[in-house]
């Protein structure tokens, strides 16, 4: 009995001792729970690239995103510029190449494009998907912005970027400071740019480089560092308002040949050359011999400077007043009314002046002028009579070489 009752007391005893302590264990558990849960988690470890395995780099999205179409009848895509080439600096002739995502509109896109500074030039199609930029000409050291927008040929608009820049490279340095009232500076004179298709014509022959010796001669003064300049950039020096680059040359080509257009233009743009085209207005009636206005006016819009060589090309010495006038008033409107700009450079026909034809040819409202007599020395008080260096045909390398280089 003794016993049971010893037990009995014990187990109330343990059973107090447990009822006790719940609370304690009860709270201890809360505070514990409290903390995990508001605890920052640990980051999970890395798992360690295997070592036959390289990282993977992470993509990047660029802008804009252009997914092109699995199915060109269902387009999944917004259409886009995905590229716009070349990248800086970008050529003073060099193709703008603008490539769409998808297929675009044409016209809509043609009447959304424009460029800022202006600069001329003509849009065409590659495919549906690319559109070329040709310029003329553009301006060295130049910032040019292009716009673009338009729609697809499923007449949804144009998406994402819509606005480029682009800087030209730089022309030659000005290192001949602006302001002197002479300088020595050497114009050649070219007529043709031929073979001569009739060997009995001596005159002829004379006035015609062929093509591979103009390809030459251009090769020459590129590989000895001479700059093209125009009459243009000769007043403007003599003016102080800009300088020249080391060994400037002006080439001056006589009467407006259909083959400037077609067999010098393509060699003076390759070299990045500019020339003066002495144009003779009542000659664009014959296409085959001579270039059209419309060829006139888009190698002025490549660079080239056009001066004025009369109506038709007459003896301006034994002209009446009225006449003299005719000649150097009418080609001058003529050619200013096409380019939309001030002609003030002028060449004699066949290099006959005098006294009276030099006034009139002030009076008219030319800055400069040029002959056929020889001469490199340019000032401004002999500006209406500057000489040049005539360019005949046959003539070799070497006498080029050193006829060039004996004006500099």
């Amino acid at each position: 009995m003794y016993k049971s009752t010893l037990a009995l007391t014990a187990g109330i005893i343990l059973l107090a001792g447990l009822l006790l302590s719940v609370p304690f264990l009860y709270a201890h558990n809360l505070s514990f729970l409290h903390s995990v849960s508001h605890a920052t988690p640990s980051p999970a470890p890395s798992p360690s690239p295997s070592p036959s395995s390289s990282p993977q780099p992470t993509p990047v999205a660029l802008a804009p995103v252009c997914v092109v179409p699995d199915n060109p009848g269902r387009p999944r895509a917004l259409p886009c510029v995905i590229s716009v080439t070349p990248a800086n600096p970008v050529a003073d002739t060099a193709v703008i190449t603008l490539s769409f995502s998808q297929p675009m509109d044409p016209t809509s896109v043609e009447k959304s494009f424009v460029l800022t500074p202006h600069a001329p030039g003509s849009l065409n199609w590659l495919d549906d998907f690319t559109l070329n930029f040709q310029p003329y000409r553009f301006s060295h050291g130049t910032t040019y912005t292009i716009q673009v927008g338009g729609r697809s040929v499923w007449h949804t608009a144009l998406s994402g970027t819509k606005t480029w820049q682009f800087t030209t490279s730089a022309g030659p340095a000005l290192v001949i400071a602006p302001g002197a009232t002479s300088i020595r500076v050497p114009i050649l004179m070219y007529h043709y740019i031929r073979n001569n298709p009739d060997p009995r014509d001596i005159l002829g022959f004379n006035l015609s480089v062929t093509p591979a010796d103009f390809a030459a001669q251009m090769n020459w003064l590129a590989s000895h560092r001479y700059h093209t300049i125009t009459l243009d950039d000769l007043a403007a020096y003599m003016a102080g308002r800009r300088g020249l680059p080391s060994k400037p040359i002006v080439l001056s080509f006589d009467d407006g040949y259909a083959d400037f257009y077609t067999a010098a233009l393509p060699v003076l743009l390759a070299h990045d050359f500019t020339a003066v085209a002495y144009i003779v207005p009542g000659f664009w009636g014959d296409a085959s011999r001579y270039m059209t206005p419309a060829q006139v006016l888009a190698i002025n819009q490549q660079g080239i400077q056009v001066g004025s060589h009369t109506v038709n090309h007459v003896n301006l010495t034994t002209q009446s007043n009225s006449g003299l006038s005719y000649q150097l008033t009418s080609s001058k409107a003529s050619l200013e009314s096409l380019l939309r700009h001030p002609v003030l450079s002028f060449c004699y026909p066949s290099g006959d002046f005098n006294s009276r034809v030099v006034a009139a040819v002030e009076n008219a409202g030319y800055r400069d002028a040029t002959t056929t007599q020889y001469g490199a020395a340019r000032a401004l008080y002999s500006r209406y009579i500057w000489g040049r260096l005539r360019i005949s045909g046959g003539e070799s390398l070497s006498s080029y070489a050193a006829g060039v280089t004996g004006a500099s």
